[in-house]
């Protein structure tokens, strides 16, 4: 502090005026842990949370809660330029991590020898307006602490009066500008028109929907957006999403019909960005519908170079990378396979890809090693179920008739139990490949199948898991028109969509030869065009160099490596959610193995595409997405 002060003093003698003070943040309001909810200055809280009320230590509202589940969270959204986090620190403390809007996170250790209720967490200096801050207990420990017991007490929100506001709004999209382009709207699902209705918009009329899963997504270009909606007695509960990142989840219930400010994003790097509204099917107990309406979007521009934040850190997922990244655990589904994979390549990993046994009902959708195994690893989990379990008389036909809807209830449960609710899941993957018993030779009966099997799981499982329909990437053998898109079960029950594609039938020598298998039908450019245009995540599963393939294998091709590096940072931040390489060195497989050791039990090694895929995926801050 001194060296400041004397170089402060010095400046106002030389310069004969006297310095700007900066003013102090304000305390604007208390988040306590009885604020329980999903609006604004509230606090939401998923997995297990008793409240002690009357505990020593004490606070200021008598109140605190408290959880030792693994991967338990507490979920705030607030305004303002800053938040602290205040809990118990006690002999029982565990570590957690917090982190804001979604940026890298900060572990805390709220152990401490006597207890007592303190500050625990301090965010950074935000940008004036709505932010979302996440504690997550993590289910580890200090030595000298004996559980992994984590508290919230209460939130503090301040603003900085020196702080400049949010954008001023430039430019308006209206319901009825309807379209994919740019300042466009489009709509899937149920959207009725309401032209000249009570109560009056700026342009006369309004959407609205009362189906679940229907969506509108928005596309423009800009810092900021903010969302206009009805809010009303019939109100039901909306998620909005920027960029396919951190859904807000905003309730349109009032006694009363007004045109009301429903969302308000963060600010945004200059640029072009998806704003997606989906129904939830939800509402409060004081609504009696669940009708969710869209007026307008109103978007604020400041063109660059001005931008009041900088572009966002590569490093806000484990891997340092912009998307989800991954692998199979090979040859185990455990931690410790996905771990040597990840320390091989330099960079955690994101995600572990792991399936579930296929044999019986009890293998699928109750707990199994799938989740078990995986119980306390910080990633999360892709996780690949089939229709049914195989060899037992099921069939996709009994399936879309409801008839196995219990059995995907109780998956949905087993989601909530493990503490896995933010897994991506694949669901009956592949099918346009006649291989999997629930290969889609009746393409009415997979589409109805998959929807009953999301229908079920979304019923259960809280919060929604991401529900991901993925293909076999190039040549259908099924359905029978051998157009894939034909076995797509709908926006309103798909999360993301996901494709599977190695190198081969055919292989990718050249970069000409890669972006014509991409671009053709069943290609990976081709599917992810079809999700971008409806407004869906994607992701890819499963890929990998195939000297298993033999002739219509690359071999061990470092080129696919970078070509595939290459197709992704380009799709950085444009919907693209996960990929998972696939490392597999058995006989009679696609032989993609990158690190494993040769032994009889592992024939593949490829050494090229490992030093290829090592010296990209160890430095993400190379991608310019």
């Amino acid at each position: 502090m001194r060296p400041v002060l004397v170089i402060m003093a010095m400046a106002v003698s030389l310069l004969g005026v006297a310095l700007p003070v900066q003013a102090a943040p304000v305390l604007t309001g208390t988040i306590e842990d009885t604020s329980v909810g999903t609006g604004m200055n509230q606090v939401s809280y998923s997995g297990l949370w008793p409240q002690c009320r009357g505990c020593a230590p004490p606070t200021p509202n008598n109140s605190f809660r408290y959880s030792s589940t693994n991967l338990a969270s507490a979920t705030l959204r607030f305004t303002g330029t800053q938040l602290r986090i205040y809990a118990i620190m006690n002999p029982h403390g565990g570590l957690a991590t917090i982190s804001v809007d979604g940026a890298p996170s900060t572990t805390v250790d709220t152990y401490a020898a006597i207890s007592a209720d303190r500050l625990i967490y301090t965010s950074p200096v935000l940008l004036n307006g709505s932010h979302t801050a996440t504690l997550v207990n993590i289910g580890q420990r200090n030595n000298l602490s004996d559980s992994t017991i984590v508290s919230f007490d209460r939130a503090e929100t301040f603003v900085d009066p020196d702080l400049p506001p949010v954008d001023t709004i430039t430019n308006t999209i209206e319901d009825n500008v309807t379209g994919v382009g740019n300042d466009q709207v489009s709509y899937t699902g149920s959207w009725v028109t309401c032209g000249g209705c009570v109560p009056p918009t700026p342009n006369n009329t309004f959407r609205y929907s009362t189906v679940a899963g229907s969506t509108a997504t928005i596309r423009f270009t800009g810092t900021q957006i903010t969302i206009y909606g009805i809010r009303e007695p019939h109100g039901g509960q909306m998620s909005i999403s920027v960029d396919f990142g951190l859904a807000t989840l905003v309730d349109t219930y009032a006694p009363t019909s007004s045109v009301a400010t429903l969302f308000t994003s963060r600010a945004l790097i200059y640029g072009t960005h998806t704003l997606q509204i989906l129904n939830t099917g939800q509402r409060n107990p004081a609504s009696d519908s669940t009708v969710t309406a869209f007026d307008r979007a109103g978007v604020a521009a400041t063109a660059p170079p001005v931008n009041p934040l900088p572009p966002p850190p590569v490093g806000a997922n484990r891997s340092g990378l912009p998307w989800l990244s991954g692998v199979n655990g090979d040859p185990l589904n455990t931690p410790a396979a996905v771990n040597s994979f990840c320390a091989s390549r330099g960079s955690l990993c994101d995600l572990a890809h792991v399936y579930v046994a296929r044999n019986s009902w009890g293998a699928i959708v109750d707990p199994s090693f799938a989740e078990q195994n995986f119980a306390g690893w910080p990633g999360r989990l892709l996780i690949s179920v089939p229709a049914f379990p195989e060899n037992t008389g099921s069939s996709l036909a009994a399936c879309a008739t409801g008839a196995y809807d219990s059995y995907w209830r109780t998956f949905g449960n087993t989601l909530n139990s493990t503490g896995r609710q933010n897994s991506i899941i694949r669901i009956a993957w592949q099918a346009n490949g006649n291989w999997f018993q629930w290969a889609a030779y009746d393409a009415n009966s997979y589409v109805g199948c998959w929807r009953h099997i999301a229908t079920a799981i979304r019923a259960t499982a809280n919060p929604d898991p991401i529900l991901d329909w993925t293909i076999n990437a190039h040549y259908s053998q099924l359905p029978p028109s051998h157009n894939p898109l034909d076995l797509y079960p709908g926006d309103a029950y798909v999360d993301s969509i996901g494709i599977d594609s190695y190198d081969h039938y055919p292989s990718s020598p050249t970069l000409a030869a890669f972006n014509a298998q991409a671009n053709a039908v069943g290609g990976l450019t081709w599917l992810y065009n079809f999700a971008r245009t409806h407004g869906k995540n994607f992701g890819v599963g499963e890929w990998g160099v195939a000297p298993g393939s033999g002739v219509n294998g690359g071999g061990d091709n470092a080129t696919y490596i970078q070509f595939m590096y290459e197709w992704l940072s380009a799709r950085a931040g444009q919907g693209l959610l996960y990929e998972a390489y696939f490392n597999n060195c058995d006989p009679g497989n696609v032989g993609s193995n990158l690190f494993r050791p040769l032994s009889t039990a592992c024939i593949f090694r490829n050494s090229n595409s490992d030093s290829r895929y090592t010296s990209l995926w160890r430095n993400p801050a190379s991608i310019v997405g």
